[in-house]
């Protein structure tokens, strides 16, 4: 009995001796401007400029941005021609809408654009962003697969898209909306209806699949693509027996718009999980945080019904 007390306490003393404590010096945590902005071909071209925060300054997740109101914003072309962007900030039932903003001007496909941000106090920030080139769809393609088990009413197609693909290396995404209208007859009475829904496109070749995405899209780079005669092949659920609207878009995206996306979804897929591998978010701010992206839809319609 004395022998196996003592074994005891000698394993509880072992233990007590491996504790250490360990001071950490963080590094400087000065403010940065964080900025977000698209180009793509719209009217007005939008920067949200807000400021960084350190590790151990709040985080709550209803807290709003820290703005960057008073900035000198402007966008900077190919010629050097310099275009100072005005500023918008107003309150929604659900939140503060403020941006930096460009309107009435045209881009030019594959010409380069400059952004510059400067507020007293912080380190003044750029990006430079390549317009890409319109890749238009040559052709779609739809095929009924048939009823879902599992998902009564739906049945499986098969999308395949065709397009030329450009020489260099280039970068799309697919997205789309569904909406449809139909009537429902209860009584001998009829009551319209409407449905709506994300295209929710899934890629055949599971290379593209990409689970980690947070948005509804297929995103894929051209390292499998043959150039002329490429394509794309997905399938999605549609309804039957109402009459449907589906929407496409084909977009050719930057490197940037591309390795964002990659990059910051899979950073917040693996939150919490201390087993999986760290993922270093994409920048391409200059003195800054954040991300300037660009991308060039070509969009179909298309009117169907898929019936019994």
């Amino acid at each position: 009995m004395k022998i196996k007390n003592l074994f005891i306490y000698s394993i509880f003393v072992i233990l007590v001796s491996c504790e250490q404590f360990l001071e950490v010096e963080l590094p400087g945590q000065e403010p940065l401007m964080v900025f977000n902005s698209l180009l793509e071909p719209t009217d007005t071209l939008k920067v949200f400029l807000s400021k960084s925060k350190g590790v151990l300054e709040s985080s709550d997740f209803n807290q709003e941005f820290d703005l960057v109101e008073g900035a000198n914003v402007y966008l900077k072309d190919q010629e050097g021609q310099i275009f100072p962007m005005g500023y918008i900030k107003r309150g929604r039932p659900w939140e503060i809408e403020a941006f930096y903003y460009l309107s009435g001007y045209t881009f030019i496909e594959g010409n380069t654009y400059e952004i510059v941000a400067e507020k007293e106090g912080f380190p003044s920030i750029s990006s430079v962003q390549e317009f890409p080139k319109s890749v238009n769809i040559k052709s779609i393609d739809m095929v009924n697969l048939g009823p879902i088990d599992n998902i009564g009413g739906h049945d499986l197609v098969e999308v395949t898209i065709k397009f030329d693909d450009p020489p260099g290396s280039n970068f799309y995404e697919v997205s789309g909306k569904i909406f449809g209208s139909g009537y429902r007859v209860s009584n001998g009475d009829s009551t319209l209806f409407y449905y709506s829904s994300d295209l929710y496109p899934k890629p055949v070749n599971p290379i593209y699949q990409k689970d980690y995405l947070m948005r509804n899209v297929v995103l894929f780079n051209d390292a499998l693509l043959n150039g002329q005669d490429s394509e794309i092949v997905f399938r999605t659920n549609l309804v039957r027996d109402i009459d449907l609207e589906v929407t496409i878009n084909f977009s050719h995206v930057s490197e940037s718009y591309y390795m964002f996306y990659n990059t910051a979804d899979l950073q917040y897929y693996n939150r919490g999980d201390f087993l999986s591998q760290p993922v270093l978010g994409y920048n391409n701010i200059l003195n800054g945080l954040g991300i300037f992206k660009s991308r060039n839809t070509d969009q179909r319609v298309i009117e169907m019904r898929v019936e019994d």
